[in-house]
């Protein structure tokens, strides 16, 4: 049986497709199996993948429909891996040629580790390179950690870092161990754009991280990604906080607990903002409107901290511009309705 299972998700990316798969049989460790997966592809990603499964390690499945979802091509990738690791290697993403065998290294000599990453390059459609994430992650907590290689404690790691932000940004600098990540998964399975930062949660929850500082990732960023092509606020919104509320309820962490809720009135705000204020308004009001009634049933006790503060006065503006009457009786009665006391 091969040490490494790579499963290697596509959907229209025939253009990065060489780049991707070049730099997986170039690499310096060779004992894998790469399992291709293409989600109904309108492209010529087909003819592509064709050109490379001559090789006897390569396995292809073709999907008839697409299923709308990466994570359930995952799901499918892992029903059919039989290595000790799993990489799952986006399709327009590429790695240095040592990438696989420092990662591998680095689960052989920690056994407590589930998963194991390094650094990324961002680049664009052109290979150019552009500015990372770092920036990002600095409003949360100190970024020099990421200087130098380290193995931290999972747990650890959840409540300094991956509650806040996925620390995690691309999956293709990723290495985890499966008997780890079949323990755990599922929760992902269903979720469209933050069902790796679930992933990543779960596994280091029972499990430890280590980090290598040298980038030998390359992450590709451009109109095309899911991310892109997805309308994102209100479903990174409704994600966002089924994490952090699963974190803080695994952690038991009264400081969690504190972020969570005094956090809450700006979270909600933010969506009902993007919903208000062109050019912002990637929320179109009607959805704003379920999304806060979708936030009142799923943390009520949260909600109704935010509530005073601008719940009431917004969403009354949203149902004046939507001509839908009883607005904040709706909300109110989601909250009475909520699960969560």
């Amino acid at each position: 049986m091969p040490k490494v299972t790579i499963i290697t998700p596509n959907y229209n990316h025939a253009r990065y497709l060489p780049r991707r798969l070049d730099s997986i049989f170039n690499q310096s460790y060779q004992d894998f199996e790469l399992i291709i997966l293409d989600n109904a592809s309108t492209d010529n990603s087909r003819e592509v993948i064709e050109s490379y499964a001559g090789d006897p390690r390569v396995k292809t499945i073709f999907n008839e429909r697409n299923n709308g979802s990466t994570f359930k091509q995952w799901d499918l990738g892992l029903s059919h891996a039989h290595g000790d690791y799993i990489w799952f290697a986006e399709a327009d993403d590429y790695a240095e040629p040592t990438i696989l065998e420092t990662l591998v290294d680095r689960l052989d000599r920690h056994p407590n580790v589930g998963l194991a990453m390094c650094q990324s390059q961002v680049v664009d459609q052109d290979d150019e390179i552009i500015p990372g994430y770092l920036d990002y992650y600095a409003r949360y907590f100190d970024v020099t950690r990421y200087k130098t290689d380290y193995v931290n404690i999972g747990i650890n790691e959840c409540e300094n870092y991956l509650y806040y932000v996925n620390t995690v940004p691309n999956a293709s600098a990723v290495l985890m161990r499966r008997s780890v990540l079949q323990r755990v998964w599922g929760a992902a399975v269903d979720m469209v754009l933050a069902g790796d930062w679930m992933t990543y949660a779960s596994v280091l929850m029972v499990s430890d991280i280590a980090f290598v500082a040298a980038p030998m990732n390359y992450w590709r960023m451009h109109r095309e990604t899911v991310r892109s092509r997805t309308s994102t606020s209100s479903i990174e919104a409704r994600e966002t906080r089924l994490i952090q509320r699963m974190l803080c309820e695994r952690l038991g962490s009264s400081e969690l607990e504190r972020v969570y809720h005094e956090t809450y009135p700006n979270f909600v705000g933010h969506v009902i903002y993007k919903a208000r204020r062109p050019p912002h308004n990637k929320v179109p009001p009607r959805d704003a409107l379920g999304l806060l009634i979708w936030f009142a049933r799923f943390d009520t006790r949260a909600f109704r901290i935010a509530l005073p503060v601008l719940a009431k006065e917004q969403a009354a503006d949203i149902g004046r511009r939507l001509g839908v009457l009883g607005a904040i009786r709706k909300i109110n009665h989601a909250v009475s309705a909520g699960r969560r006391s």
